[in-house]
């Protein structure tokens, strides 16, 4: 609770959790997401396993958004990024005592988008891209295209050709990008009110059973979540191994 506290004031924080077979981990884990949302938090849980090993950075992001939970929502993904957009709407309008036009209001908030996400947009701009593309979707009432705009965020797999013209972006979030995004999601996450993300990292062990090339990239995987915490690049993220 003292480390959520830390982490909701913009730190970045982890702890590993270490003990035999029926100790009361998953317990814990369950206890502390618990804690996590009732002080505000978006919560996660992560299982490491052959199909999801922990040197697969997508595999992890993929798993994060299809898991993440809020105090009222299950699979709250859509919620949250709505939540975000209203924000920015809600704060245009305060500002604007008179109103805004639809299609001004449109358009500073499309401004706005792209300028939350700011620090992303320079390693990465389809983040914002897509989700501009999902407003403007929901918007018109087009609301299969914002339905694969939601999923493309998500890292899906299979999400049609006719979004990514849309939204003007190439290919997919691979390993490499998925580091930059779960940046991304955390931002939207505090954007829409949230003191930040907890995830919990499950089985963990199944990683010493791997070859040893990837299990070597595994702990390099692990060791960039550290560094990145350490160095205040994950502000508001909360990571239980």
């Amino acid at each position: 609770a003292k480390q959520l506290d830390y982490v909701a004031e913009g730190g970045g924080d982890l702890k590993f959790i270490r003990g035999e077979y029926g100790s009361g981990k998953t317990f814990l884990v369950a206890r502390a997401l618990e804690i996590a949302r009732s002080k505000g938090f978006v919560t996660t849980h992560v299982v490491i396993s052959s199909a999801s090993p922990l040197h697969k950075l997508k595999s992890i992001y993929q798993q994060v958004c299809a898991n993440l939970r809020t105090d009222s929502d299950e699979h709250a993904l859509k919620a949250i990024v709505d939540n975000w957009l209203f924000s920015i709407e809600e704060r245009l309008l305060s500002v604007n005592d008179a109103g805004a036009e639809d299609t001004v209001l449109e358009a500073a908030t499309e401004r706005e988008i792209e300028n939350a996400l700011s620090n992303i947009s320079e390693m990465n701009s389809a983040l914002a891209a897509t989700l501009r593309t999902y407003y403007r979707a929901n918007n018109a009432g087009d609301f299969t295209l914002a339905q694969a705009a939601i999923g493309w965020i998500a890292a899906e797999p299979n999400i049609g050709r006719d979004l990514k013209a849309k939204a003007g972006i190439r290919g997919d979030i691979d390993d490499t990008l998925a580091f930059v995004f779960l940046r991304g999601l955390v931002a939207i996450i505090h954007g829409a009110g949230y003191r930040g993300l907890a995830i919990a990292i499950d089985e963990m062990e199944t990683t010493q059973g791997l070859q040893r090339n990837q299990r070597e990239k595994g702990y390099h995987t692990l060791v960039r979540i550290i560094d990145a915490l350490d160095r205040g690049e994950m502000p508001r993220c909360y990571f239980l191994f």
